[in-house]
């Protein structure tokens, strides 16, 4: 599936998941208006903890089976009798919570489709599918690809390197490292947070707006009074907002949309401003560890090149450029700045891919390099998350200032003209 058509499908949900909470909502706020309000924020609290358990749960997964992989290849194990006792002795969840799950669906039938679709994507279904392939004589890179929700991508590559260079051992061991995957899913609710306290926000703003700032207005010109500056220019804003609704609604459905293709299409992941470096970072790691790794098993740069190239693991933005580069490799150019070439390399690895070229070091820097630009990647993520996160709760906050004084100041007005 291409890149648009992932962007479609992610856009599908989003727009799925928004049509659900608009109907819910509309039904609540039917029952009463501040009821209603508090309802759909709810709704939408609900809504975003399910998608991010999801995510997580899986995340957990993913990590608790490539810890069995490892455990099993390590020891020497056979991996279909190992994955099969892992999930037949697993803990089911009871019944009840099953029936439950039914229950809720049926009396939100516009959730159901969502259900049946989790159901079918159980990961212990899916781990069963992926024993099966490998009892039919499938190796472990092809029976990933195969079912390739059971592992993270990092994972599916490390096995593919390993299988072909031999050392499937270590190249797991070193899959399990530090993922940018798993730090997003960590800081997300920190990000989030401010959002979700805007929105209800807004929503609050919209309501008092509507109906209590043209009381205010009749109140004050009644008593030959002007409503206070600050009141004046939240009327102003919000005349602004509602002049330039339409426009804004377009620019919301753009946002969704690039939302969807940041989440979907790696192309667009890789030329995205500013956070797009960390995702370079984090795939530059993947590739120059895997490369050291192949280096290593006594493959030709041309050829380790090819091999990652591909590789259906990696984003077909990151496949082209590693063909790029083994043309370049094999047409005589130096392997460091083939990679900076095709924007695999930053400039100020460059001496130091060429000094390990020298010194016959090679295999052993890149592998460092990699582990060294993953984990700059993963640092920083956590790093922008802890700097970001308190500036837009003191946004949120400022706004929240902005409409309480606006609303109040009338009042308080009215209420020392009175007692003058």
């Amino acid at each position: 599936m291409n890149g648009f058509a992932k962007t479609l499908k992610v856009f599908g949900l989003i727009v799925y998941g928004l049509i659900v909470w608009s109907v819910l909502t509309f039904v609540l706020v039917e029952v009463g208006a501040a009821p209603g309000m508090a309802g759909a924020l709810f709704l939408l609290l609900l809504m975003g903890w399910a998608v991010y358990s999801y995510l997580r749960y899986r995340e957990g997964r993913q990590a608790e089976f490539l810890q069995l992989l490892i455990a099993a290849v390590a020891a020497g194990m056979p991996l279909v009798p190992a994955i099969r006792v892992y999930r037949d002795e697993r803990p089911e969840r009871s019944e009840h919570w099953a029936h439950l799950g039914w229950f809720v669906a049926s009396i939100t039938l516009l959730l159901l489709p969502l259900w049946i679709w989790l159901r079918r994507r159980r990961f212990d279904h899916r781990v069963e599918q992926f024993a099966d392939e490998l009892e039919g004589g499938t190796s472990l890179t092809e029976a990933l690809r195969a079912v390739p929700d059971v592992a993270s991508r990092e994972t599916r590559l490390a096995a593919a390197v390993g299988e072909a260079t031999g050392t499937l051992d270590s190249c797991l061991r070193r899959a399990d490292h530090e993922r940018v995957g798993a730090a997003w899913l960590e800081v997300a609710p920190r990000l989030l947070y401010p959002f979700l306290v805007l929105l209800f926000v807004l929503g609050i703003t919209t309501f008092l707006m509507i109906n209590i700032m043209p009381r205010y207005q009749r109140i004050m010109n009644d008593f030959g009074q002007k409503l206070p500056l600050i009141t004046q220019t939240l009327a102003s804003a919000w005349d602004a907002i509602d002049d330039w609704s339409d426009v804004i609604f377009q620019l919301f459905w753009l946002a969704i949309f690039g939302v969807a293709a940041i989440v979907a299409s790696p192309t667009v992941r890789w030329y995205l401003p500013l956070l797009g470096h960390l995702y370079r970072w984090d795939v530059q790691g993947q590739v120059l560890r895997a490369l050291g790794r192949l280096l290593g098993a006594e493959m030709t740069a041309p050829h380790s090149l090819r091999l990652l190239a591909d590789a259906a693991e990696l984003p077909p933005v990151v496949q082209w450029r590693l063909a790029g580069a083994a043309v370049a490799v094999k047409r005589g150019d130096d392997l460091a700045d083939a990679l900076r070439g095709a924007g695999l390399l930053p400039a100020t690895m460059v001496p130091l891919v060429q000094a390990a070229g020298r010194a016959r070091t090679l295999p052993w820097a890149l592998a460092e390099l990699g582990d060294h630009l993953g984990g700059r990647a993963f640092r920083l993520v956590r790093r922008l998350s802890l700097v970001i996160g308190p500036i837009l709760v003191v946004a949120v906050g400022v706004v929240v200032a902005c409409v309480v004084l606006g609303m109040f100041m009338p009042l308080i007005q009215i209420l020392t003209w009175l007692s003058t």
